[in-house]
C-alpha cells in the first residue's frame, strides 16, 4: 500500500488519537492514523437484539480475552492478581464500549504528594488543564448540570443533564436525609440532540455499544468528519509492529501489517502514540534496537512501569419497590462524599462512587459461571432483583508502584504473530483498605435510601481504566515525557494516551486523557517548527521477514456462524436438564413448554457457537438421572455445566412468553425529554449542598 509521507503519524485511532488529530489536522499539517481495528457497525451492535444478554458475556465483553477476536490483542495475566482488562481495538477505541461518564479530575488529584503525602505531583495543575476540559466538554457533547461543589468554578457541561432514574431519586433522597453529597453525574451522552448525534434512549447497554449514535465514540465526534472532508486519513486493519528511528534517534515512522499479513512503512515528521496505557509501552519496548536495547524513550527505565488501573467494588442495594433498574445510561448519580484522601481512615487516594442501572434476567441470574441459582429458588430470586437491583459502583485511586508493569510476554502472541503484553500487577494493600472503608459508607447510603436489603463485593480483580506507564513529569531521570507530553528522549514524538498519567484519581479518566491530548496537540501544533525532523530515507528495511500472519477484521464480533444441528435426543435432554434448572411455578412456565429444546436452542448455537462444544457434552445420554447429571457435571466437567446453564437461562429468558410474565420488556428504547424543572430541584434535593 502506498502512503505518502506525512507530517504527523498517530497510533491509535480511540479518543486521545481523535482529538489529537483532529487538533493537527486544524493546524495544517497533514495527519494519518494507524488503527489496527475496524470501524464498527452500529447495526450490528447487540444492544437492541433479544440475544444482548447472551453475546454481551462472549463477543461484546470487555474483556480482550473474552472476546478473542483477531483484532484484539491477547493480555498475558499470568503473573497478575487480574481475572481480565477492559479493552478494545477499532476506530473509536475502548470508547466503542466505554459507559461514557465523563467526570473530570478535582484539583487535589494533581497535587497528591504536596497535599496529602503520596505518589508524586503533576507537573500541571487543574487550572491548566481547565481550558481544555470545557473544550473537550463540547467536542464530545457532554450532558450534566452545572454547579457540582465537589469542582471550583467554571463553564458546566454543554447540555442539559439526562434524567435521574427511578433508583438514583430514592438514592438522592437518602443522601439529602444524610446531608451527604450527591449529583446528577455529567455524561458524553447528549440529552438533546447534538452535532448530528441523536439523545440517548436509556437502554442500558451503553458497555457493549450505542446503537442510536448518541453516546460520543470517536468514530461519530471525529473520525467521520476527519475522514470524510480529507482532512485526516486513517488506515484501519493496520496493526504497528515498531516504531522506526532514524540514525539521530529521531521518530521517522512505523512499521505496520495489514490483515493479510502484508508489511508497510508509514514515514512520518511527528509520531504521535495513542494506544492505551499497555498498548503504548508495548509498542515501544517492541521497538527496541541496538541503540536502544531496553526499547525507545526509555532512558528512565520507567516504560511500561508504573502501571496503574482502577480495580473497583460493588455494593448492591435489593429495594422491594420496582424501580425498572435495567433502564437507563451508566450512571445517573455520582457521590464524591467522601472523595478527598484522609489519612485518618487508614488509607490514602480519592474514590468516586457512580451509580449503575441493574442488569436483566440473564445477567441476574448467572453473573459468572458457578454463580447461578437453579431449582426451587430460581424464580424467587429473580423477582426479589429484577428491576429491583441497583450498583453502587466504586473506583479510587491506584498507588503507582515501578514493580507493576508492562512488559512482552515470551509465551502469548496476537493473531499477526507479534508478542502480546504481559501484565505484572499485584493489588496493594492502601486499595484494600479504601474499598472495605468506601463499601461500608456505600451500604450506609442504600440504607438511608431504604434497600430492603444489601450486598458488596469489596475487590472485583478486574482492570478498567489503564495508566501511568509513560508518565510524565519535568525530571527526565524520573519521568518519560515532559509536561507537554513531549518525550525527554525523542523531541518528535509525543504520547497523548493514559500512559502519561501520573497518579489515577478517583474518576472515570476518558474527560481528562483527551483533555490533555488536546493540551499536547496544541502545544505541538504551536512549536512545530522547533520540533526537529527525521531524514528522508529512500528505503526503510521491514522486519525480516517482512510477513505477518493473516487475521480477518471482522468489526462486529461474530464470525459467520454455521447453523448447529442437534439431534432429536439432545433435544429432548436439554428439556429434561432445562426443566431441573427452571421448574414451573405458578404462572411460570417450564422450559420445555417455551420451546428451550426446539428454537430456544437454536437461537442460543447461533447466538453463542462457543457453547455447543461443551453443551453436547452436557447433553450427552448417560444412565444417571437428572438430578445426579447435573451434580456429576458440577464436579467432573464444569465448562459444560456452565455451557448448559447459559443455554437453558439464556434460551428461557429469549421466551416472549417468559417476558411477558416477568414484565420485563428488554432493553427498549425510551428517548430521554430533558425536563426544565427537574423533580430533584422541585423537591431541593440539592439544597443542602448549595446554602452558602
Amino acid at each position: 500500500m502506498a502512503v505518502e509521507r506525512a507530517d504527523v503519524l498517530v497510533i491509535g485511532a480511540g479518543p486521545s488519537g481523535a482529538v489529537a488529530a483532529k487538533r493537527l489536522a486544524e493546524a495544517g499539517l497533514s495527519v494519518v492514523c494507524l488503527e489496527q481495528g475496524g470501524w464498527p457497525d452500529r447495526a450490528r451492535f447487540p444492544g437492541d437484539k433479544l440475544d444482548y444478554e447472551l453475546t454481551t458475556q462472549k463477543q461484546w465483553n470487555f474483556n480482550p480475552n473474552v472476546r478473542n477476536l483477531p483484532t484484539d490483542y491477547p493480555l498475558d495475566l499470568s503473573e497478575s492478581d487480574l481475572l481480565g482488562i477492559g479493552n478494545f481495538n477499532g476506530v473509536g477505541g475502548s470508547a466503542t464500549l466505554y459507559g461514557g461518564i465523563w467526570p473530570r479530575m478535582t484539583p487535589s488529584n494533581f497535587r497528591s504528594r504536596s497535599l496529602h503525602g503520596y505518589a508524586e505531583d503533576w507537573p500541571l495543575s487543574y487550572e491548566e488543564l481547565r481550558p481544555y476540559y470545557e473544550r473537550i466538554d463540547r467536542e464530545f457533547g457532554v450532558s450534566g448540570l452545572e454547579g457540582n461543589p465537589a469542582y471550583p468554578p467554571g463553564a458546566g457541561p454543554p447540555l442539559p443533564p439526562l434524567p435521574v432514574s427511578k433508583a438514583g431519586m430514592r438514592v438522592a433522597r437518602g443522601h439529602a436525609k444524610l446531608g451527604w453529597h450527591w449529583w446528577p453525574d455529567s455524561n458524553a451522552i447528549p440529552s438533546i440532540p447534538y452535532e448530528g448525534r441523536r439523545p440517548c434512549v436509556q437502554r442500558g447497554t451503553c458497555y457493549s455499544g450505542c446503537n442510536e449514535g448518541a453516546k460520543a465514540s470517536p468514530d461519530l465526534t471525529h473520525w467521520r468528519s476527519l475522514v470524510d472532508s480529507g482532512a485526516a486519513r486513517l488506515i484501519s486493519g493496520a496493526r504497528v509492529r515498531r516504531l522506526i528511528v532514524d540514525a539521530n534517534g529521531l521518530a521517522a515512522g512505523a512499521e505496520w501489517y495489514d490483515p493479510d499479513g502484508i508489511g508497510h512503512v508509514q514515514e512520518a515528521d511527528l509520531v504521535v502514540l495513542a494506544a492505551n496505557a499497555i498498548g503504548t509501552p508495548r509498542l515501544l519496548l517492541a521497538s527496541a534496537d541496538e541503540r536502544n536495547p531496553e526499547g525507545l524513550a526509555n532512558s528512565s527505565g520507567l516504560v511500561g512501569r508504573n502501571l496503574m488501573l482502577h480495580t473497583w467494588a460493588l455494593v448492591t442495594g435489593i429495594f422491594a419497590e420496582p424501580l425498572e433498574s435495567w433502564r437507563g445510561h451508566r450512571s445517573s448519580v455520582g457521590c464524591m462524599q467522601f472523595y478527598e484522601s484522609d489519612e485518618s481512615r487508614g488509607f490514602v487516594g480519592t474514590s468516586k462512587w457512580h451509580l449503575e442501572p441493574g442488569a436483566g434476567p440473564l445477567g441476574l441470574m448467572l453473573p459468572a459461571p458457578g454463580f447461578g441459582v437453579w431449582g426451587e429458588e430460581h424464580h424467587a430470586r429473580l423477582a426479589e432483583r429484577l428491576g429491583h437491583v441497583i450498583d453502587w459502583g466504586i473506583t479510587g485511586d491506584d498507588l503507582p508502584s515501578e514493580a507493576n508493569r508492562v512488559v512482552l510476554s515470551d509465551t502469548l502472541r496476537d493473531s499477526s504473530g507479534f508478542a502480546a503484553p504481559k501484565l505484572l500487577y499485584r493489588v496493594n494493600d492502601n486499595t484494600k483498605r479504601m474499598f472495605e472503608w468506601q463499601v461500608k459508607r456505600a451500604r450506609e447510603s442504600f440504607a438511608a435510601a431504604g434497600a430492603a436489603r444489601i450486598e458488596a463485593l469489596t475487590l472485583a480483580p478486574v482492570g478498567t481504566h489503564l495508566y501511568g506507564t509513560a508518565r510524565m513529569g519535568d525530571d527526565p531521570r524520573t519521568s518519560v515525557v515532559n509536561r507537554w507530553g513531549v518525550s525527554h528522549d525523542i523531541p518528535n514524538l509525543a504520547i497523548v494516551d493514559g500512559s502519561v498519567f501520573v497518579t489515577t484519581g478517583g474518576v472515570n479518566p476518558t474527560c481528562t486523557i483527551t483533555a490533555l491530548a488536546a493540551r499536547t496537540a496544541d502545544h505541538l501544533a504551536q512549536h512545530r517548527a522547533e520540533v526537529p525532523r527525521p531524514a528522508r530515507r529512500s528505503t526503510i528495511a521491514l522486519t525480516s521477514p517482512g510477513k505477518a500472519n493473516a487475521y480477518s477484521i471482522a468489526d462486529d464480533g461474530k464470525a459467520a456462524v454455521t447453523p448447529v444441528e442437534f439431534e432429536a435426543s439432545e433435544r429432548e435432554r436439554l428439556a429434561d436438564l432445562a426443566d431441573a434448572l427452571i421448574p414451573p411455578l405458578h404462572d411460570r412456565p417450564a422450559p420445555s413448554k417455551v420451546g428451550i429444546g426446539e428454537n430456544l436452542l437454536d437461537r442460543v448455537a447461533t447466538a453463542r457457537p462457543d457453547l455447543v462444544a461443551g453443551l453436547r457434552r452436557a447433553l450427552r445420554p448417560g444412565s444417571a438421572g437428572v438430578v445426579d447429571w447435573l451434580r456429576e457435571l458440577a464436579e467432573t466437567d464444569a465448562d459444560a455445566r456452565h455451557a448448559l446453564e447459559v443455554a437453558v437461562a439464556g434460551g428461557y429468558y429469549m421466551s416472549s412468553e417468559v417476558r411477558s410474565l416477568i414484565r420485563y420488556p428488554g432493553d427498549d428504547p425510551v428517548p430521554v425529554r430533558p425536563d426544565a424543572y427537574p423533580p430533584y430541584i422541585e423537591e431541593g434535593l440539592l439544597d443542602h449542598l448549595l446554602r452558602d
